[in-house]
């Protein structure tokens, strides 16, 4: 019957329900319509006979790992029951920042009206924070909040701020401390207060500054420090017992119990959270004759400087003739890190150089061209500006090229290979280093992991 039998008035109607001109309503326009068609003509509307399939599961958009879930809920544990400082013990590589930005958006929900406090010392981590807050909060957050930047120079206000969060670094702070009223009155509205790279705290610079902020809290506002290496020195020292103490020897650290593993690292490794290093010596090693258990950087690289760039670059290129596609190297200087990059160039490998005075946009561009996912080889060379703050989950080679005594530095530089392919990187990583590997926890990152276990 349709739609010959419809009036005029109706078949007009009818067709431009469907964006059609009268004479395009045909049959094939309302078998395609049916459910339509009928409501229309003023029948019940077509409903299937069978319901939809109810959701069998949920995925989160910002999930935890079972071993960041369970660090999450031990550190909020211990300040429900009063504890104003604890340390967040984590291996490079095993989420300290997201898991710590979990905590931080949970806080804020519970808190509106109050602040947080951000502290890390260099761009590189005091970006990323910026960034991943951003993103966390995107997913997790329940209202619009304010992300404050204060580092680098930029005119930050912290005048009116009462929610969100602020990332300062700690020479910022630390600048204004003598502002009449800013200490207490910054103080009185943040709510929490978060320190990367934890062994900094206690900085005869700036722990006072720290400390007058929380204790200007409403009440005493807790202090979360986060770290992959809970010391400053690797024999042991004052400076190490005065973190310990800074932190109230309260320390939170993976718990793979559950899992069978007595080591985090170890488990980490083997279900592919961390990727298992390889060392390798690089060339001859520098004499060392401290005894006093000083980090202080040797100036003698045990090379001169035809032979340093022979062993580096030959060690450098055996690693792109092993199919690594992302290798980055740390050099003993500025100088030798911008010769080891044109002399990588001058063979046909991509490479680029940067350090401290790099002018920010040469850095930026070098670092998102490493970061790439071409599949072609990139080799990064640096002089003292990629140890923290710098995450490229594909590199899967490390070249320590730089002597020192601070197992503090020498994890950080591992740290930057290790990521795991659970993490977005490989299965297995190789170090290439001048530190000798066999020295203790210098050649296994679950050794270097509990090196200062005793402290705490």
């Amino acid at each position: 019957m349709l739609p010959g039998e419809l009036p005029d008035e109706q078949r007009r109607d009818l067709a431009a329900r469907f964006s059609l001109a009268p004479d395009q309503l045909d049959s094939k326009a309302i078998a395609a319509n049916a459910g339509a068609v009928a409501v229309f003509l003023g029948l019940p509307e077509v409903r299937s006979d069978s319901t939809a399939q109810a959701p069998a599961g949920a995925t989160p958009a910002y999930g935890l790992f079972p071993h960041q879930r369970r660090a999450v809920v031990r550190t909020r544990e211990l300040l429900r029951l009063g504890r104003t400082r604890l340390l967040l013990h984590m291996p490079t590589g095993s989420g300290k920042t997201r898991t710590t930005m979990s905590m931080v958006c949970d806080y804020l929900r519970e808190n509106e009206g109050r602040v947080v406090l951000w502290f890390a010392s260099t761009r590189e981590l005091l970006d990323q924070a910026a960034r991943e807050f951003h993103k966390a909060w995107s997913l997790l957050g329940d209202r619009p909040v304010p992300i404050v930047s204060a580092w680098g120079g930029q005119d930050a206000d912290f005048t009116n701020i009462t929610d969100g969060l602020i990332v300062a670094s700690l020479q910022t702070v630390h600048a204004r401390r003598s502002d009449p009223g800013f200490i207490p009155g910054l103080g009185r509205r943040v709510g929490l207060i978060v320190f990367d790279e934890a062994h900094q705290a206690v900085a005869r610079t700036y722990r006072h500054v720290v400390e007058q902020l929380s204790a200007a809290g409403q009440p005493v506002t807790p202090i979360i420090g986060l770290s992959a290496t809970p010391g400053r020195t690797f024999l042991g020292g004052r400076s190490d017992e005065n973190l310990a103490e800074f932190f109230e020897h309260t320390k939170v650290e993976l718990d793979t119990a559950a899992e069978g593993a007595d080591n985090p690292v170890a488990y980490l490794i083997r279900q592919g959270y961390l990727a298992e290093p390889e060392f390798r010596l690089l060339g001859d090693l520098p004499e060392d004759d401290d005894s006093d258990g000083s980090d202080d950087e040797p100036d003698d690289i045990g090379l001169n400087q035809d032979d340093y760039m022979q062993e580096v670059l030959g060690a450098t290129l055996q690693l792109v003739g092993e199919s690594h596609r992302r290798i980055i190297v740390f050099a003993a200087s500025v100088e030798l890190a911008h010769a080891l990059a044109a002399a990588l160039r001058s063979v046909g490998v991509l490479a680029d150089a940067v350090d401290g005075t790099t002018v920010p946009e040469f850095r930026d561009t070098a670092i998102r061209m490493y970061k790439s996912p071409a599949p072609i080889p990139r080799v990064l060379v640096n002089y003292g500006v990629l140890t923290t703050g710098f995450d490229a989950p594909q590199t899967s080679a490390v070249v320590i090229a730089r002597p020192t005594r601070s197992l503090v530095l020498y994890s950080q530089m591992v740290g930057r290979g290790i990521r795991g392919p659970k993490a977005g990187g490989n299965r297995k990583a190789v170090v290439v280093t001048v530190v000798d590997p066999a020295v203790p926890a210098f050649g296994s990152i679950a050794a270097a992991f509990t090196h200062w276990e005793d402290l705490w």
